[in-house]
C-alpha cells in the first residue's frame, strides 16, 4: 500500500529548508505558482502560530497529461509542499503522486507519475539537507 502523505524531518532551520526547497524547485525549471506564508497570514489576523509555509508548484505539461487521463486529479494539482516548524524540527510534507494515481485510478501516463514522484522526493531530500 502506498501512503498518501509523506513526512520528512530535518534538523536544519526552517528558513534554510524553505530557501533550499525553492532553490531546488527553481533549478529544475519547475514553475512556482505561489508561496503562502500561513504564519504571516495568522499574524495579520491578530493570531499566533508556528512557521508554516506552503509552496504550490508544478509543470503545466506534466499536469495536463495527467488531467487528460483523469480530470479528477486536477483537485490535487498543482503540487504542494508544506514546510513547518514542529517540536524543534523542520518538517516537510507532500502528497505522494503514486497515491494520487491510485486514488484517481490513473491508467495512462504512469511514467509521468513516476517521474513526478522521483522529482518530489529529490526536492524534499535536498531541502532537508539529506541529499
Amino acid at each position: 500500500m502506498v501512503d498518501g502523505l509523506v513526512r520528512v524531518s530535518s534538523e536544519e532551520a526552517f528558513d534554510t529548508v524553505l530557501k533550499r526547497a525553492t532553490a531546488a524547485i527553481e533549478k529544475r525549471n519547475i514553475h512556482i505558482f505561489a508561496i503562502i506564508d500561513h504564519r504571516k497570514n495568522a499574524e495579520a489576523a491578530g493570531m499566533d502560530m508556528d512557521n508554516a509555509t506552503l509552496i504550490i508548484f508544478g509543470s503545466p505539461e506534466a499536469g495536463t497529461k495527467l488531467m487528460q487521463d483523469k480530470l479528477s486529479i486536477a483537485i490535487d494539482l498543482p503540487l504542494r509542499l508544506l514546510i513547518s516548524s514542529e517540536d524543534r524540527k523542520t518538517v516537510l510534507r507532500y502528497y505522494n503522486p503514486l497515491h494520487m494515481a491510485k486514488e484517481h485510478k490513473l491508467d495512462r501516463n504512469l511514467d509521468v507519475i513516476n517521474k513526478v514522484s522521483g522529482l518530489l522526493n529529490a526536492v524534499v531530500m535536498e531541502a532537508a539537507g539529506k541529499a
